[in-house]
């Protein structure tokens, strides 16, 4: 909840006092208006996980030909999230999803689909993929959606049970291949016009899915179909695009079929056949677009093996899995960088296993494998994590810092990418900082603040309107970038500030959360782990003092609180003119969040079981009263919430207000880093009932050291992680 800029305000602080007017806004009544109540309503869009694809409730059951107003676009996963009016029935309607070509992108493939597509499902199904568009087609002709799906499964041989699920989730490889195939063989409609054709001329659909079926009828052999010369759909015996009425050469070989004795038989390489890699013996090869070629190589144990693609002259994708062969959606390994970059996968092995190799061509190509033993190295990694209002700029005095990182270290954001790394200091550690606020600007996830406010992106928002369990998917989209480019090897500290140390907890506590078994210590400071009671002020704003257009010059209570806010956000106007910068903004939704009472905070501490098996440090801070947010900020001295109407103090929240924050405390009892107590920085008093504590803890009580100047305390953090750092083994010379 780091607080910055105050002395940017002191000039104006020293001018102005509190209180009562000086700002030109106007007042006026409040109109009483009925409030819509919208209920959320999510679909999934399935080919692979379609993103960027636009869906809507067919709510005017107009058809596919006219979009309604309850739109959405998908989002990660497939998921579009509809504002739904309360009075109406999502599951009454038809859901329609248009794809289109070069925008929408499928996270299967791991491509923009190249071609539109739109698809369909019936009222009552909020997974919308091809198999739900034939299940549409089959209702309009007069069939039950039970019926529909009954006949469906059973012409496709696939599980009826999955047919209108997620079956990526469940994992049903022969779903995923038709899927793949209905939208590759153009099966269905590209458009609301094409579409409402192909329900007209419902024989000519039905026909083709049927023929499609016919090829596909053995349910223990999934065979590749293209279209051939005629447009008739035909198996591709070796996969090269080219039907085998009108192959020259169907089994790839090199040998024309005239000339072949097994004209049907495959080559090396194949899924059934992979070609044996010898350690450190590189293979030449070429593959067509579309192509998959399979080998499989022998280790023993206790190594780290490196397989890399190199010499690519088109786009080629690398994947590996021990044990058995990999797939588009089942691999521990997979490399998929754009066109022609080298490709590279390293695995770590304590016992002897067999690995199996794919590559799979976007497009022609030549490359070279190679597997070879690698020694093992582990890299060690911080990753930084701010507060509220805050950056990653916050800790630039350790980053500077000789005994941390001399200035090498790698800002890094949910949708940046690893090009390169930064340095590594005199101890082989690599130094990140996230920058927080990936969600802030997503409509649908986004958070609104006070009276209604939302996210601007000029700002940059660094977090505020995100969720706790949203800034911890920022934290391990971010580990996993670190974990791709540095190998499964990589060591990870966790050094949050504030509602930073909330994040690392939001990702460490959910057992789903991906490379957990990388981060081995988290350290927090000044984090409020039970809240901070500044929180409440935003519930009492909320309850008392909306619409601000109503309040704001009430000459009371709320004008003093209004006052504050439009300082502390470089919003408020004496006789005119702007004075103030921004420091923080109240009216964001993660000062509801970090209320001591609020579900954020009672989530996160549900969950502290998860922290098991991750070394803990606590860095707090004791020597602050409640209320003092910088130093030196005005003529009077520190900045200070209790100096209500004393002169040169400027705009201070009413005293009632005051009241209301502490909740029947006593300012004495919430001494600590003048935002959080310091009870609530410790994270060893909710460990405490399951037996459990935390391994370093260090409290400074020197008088004011406040919230916002913590990740300065230089001195403390370099104590508290040499600590951290030889209880992992990243060894003691510090």
């Amino acid at each position: 909840m780091a607080i910055y800029k105050w002395a940017a305000v002191c000039s104006l602080l020293f001018v102005f006092g509190c209180g009562g007017g000086g700002d030109d806004s106007s007042s006026s009544a409040s109109n009483s208006t009925t409030l819509t109540t919208y209920n959320d309503y999510s679909i999934t869009a399935i080919d692979g996980y379609l993103v960027d694809a636009t869906a809507w409730l067919d709510k005017d059951k107009a058809g596919p030909t006219q979009r309604s107003s309850l739109a959405a676009i998908t989002k990660s996963s497939g998921v579009a999230t509809f504002k739904v009016p309360e009075d109406i029935n999502a599951e009454e309607y038809a859901v329609f999803v248009q794809a289109s070509a070069g925008k929408t992108f499928d996270e299967g493939l791991n491509r923009y689909v190249t071609n539109d597509f739109l698809m369909a499902a019936p009222p009552g199904t909020n997974v919308v993929t091809p198999f739900s568009t034939f299940v549409y087609f089959k209702t309009q002709s007069g069939m039950t959606t039970e019926q529909a799906t009954k006949q469906l499964a059973m012409e496709l041989q696939v599980k009826q049970e999955h047919l209108l699920l997620d079956f990526i989730k469940n994992n049903d490889e022969r779903m995923i291949s038709i899927a793949e195939d209905l939208v590759r063989l153009n099966l269905l409609p590209e458009s609301g016009e094409n579409f409402q054709q192909k329900l007209e001329n419902s024989t000519k659909t039905n026909e083709e899915l049927s023929r499609y079926a016919q090829i596909q009828s053995d349910p223990n052999d999934f065979l590749y179909v293209v279209r051939n010369s005629k447009n008739q759909m035909e198996v591709d015996t070796d996969q090269d695009g080219i039907a085998d009425s009108d192959d020259l050469d169907i089994d790839g070989d090199g040998i024309s079929n005239d000339e072949d004795s097994y004209p049907y038989e495959f080559d090396d390489h194949t899924a059934s056949r992979p070609t044996t890699l010898l350690l450190s013996v590189p293979v030449s090869e070429t593959i067509t677009a579309g192509q998959w070629h399979y080998f499989k190589v022998e280790t023993p144990e206790d190594i780290l093996l490196n397989i890399s693609l190199a010499g690519l002259s088109g786009d080629a994708d690398l994947y590996v899995k021990q044990g058995s062969l990999p797939t588009k959606f089942d691999y521990d390994c997979r490399a998929n960088s754009s066109y022609s970059l080298d490709e590279k996968c390293l695995q770590r092995l304590k016992t002897d296993q067999n690995h199996f190799i794919a590559v799979s061509a976007e497009e022609d190509t030549s490359y070279q494998i190679l597997a070879k033993l690698d020694e093992i190295i582990v890299s060690k990694v911080t990753l930084l994590l701010h507060g509220l209002a805050s950056s990653s700029e916050t800790w630039q005095p350790l980053i500077n810092d000789d005994s941390f990182y001399s200035g090498a270290c790698q800002i890094i954001d949910l949708d940046s990418e690893l090009v390169s790394l930064p340095d590594v200091n005199k101890r082989g550690e690599y130094c990140f900082s996230l920058d927080f606020g990936g969600y802030d600007r997503d409509t649908i996830l986004s958070s609104k603040g006070l009276d209604g406010k939302t996210c601007v992106s000029a700002l940059g928002c660094n977090g505020d309107y995100s969720s706790f369990e949203l800034l911890g998917k920022e934290v391990e989209t971010t580990i996993g970038k670190i974990v791709d480019e540095l190998g499964i090897d990589t060591e990870i500290v966790l050094i949050g500030h504030s509602r930073g140390g909330l994040a690392a907890r939001a990702y460490l506590q959910n057992t789903a959360s991906l490379n957990r078994e990388h981060v081995k210590a988290m350290m927090t400071t000044g984090t409020p782990h039970q809240g901070s009671p500044l929180g409440r002020f935003y519930k009492y704003m909320d309850d008392n003092c909306t619409p601000k257009s109503s309040f704001r010059q009430d000459n009371s209570v709320c004008e003093d609180s209004w006052e504050v806010i439009e300082m502390l956000t470089g919003e408020r106007k004496y006789f005119g003119f702007q004075f103030s910068d921004y420091v923080m903004d109240l009216m964001a939704p993660s000062i509801d969040f970090l209320s001591p009472e609020s579900e954020e905070v009672t989530i996160v501490n549900g969950g502290v079981l998860g922290l098991e098996n991750i070394i803990l440090s606590e860095l707090t801070y004791s020597g602050t009263q409640f209320g003092v947010l910088a130093l030196d900020a005005t003529p009077r001295g520190n900045y200070d919430l209790y100096m209500y109407q004393q002169l040169l103090g400027g705009d201070h929240p009413h005293p009632s207000t005051l009241r209301y924050v502490e909740n029947g405390a006593t300012r004495a009892s919430l001494v600590g880093d003048g935002i959080v107590p310091v009870d609530s920085q410790k994270l060893s008093q909710i460990l405490a009932p399951y037996g459990r504590g935390v391994d370093f803890s260090l409290n400074n009580d020197k008088y004011n050291i406040v919230h916002i100047d913590q990740t300065k305390q230089v001195t403390d953090l370099f104590a508290m992680f040499q600590q951290v750092s030889e209880s992992i083994g990243w060894g003691d010379t510090m």
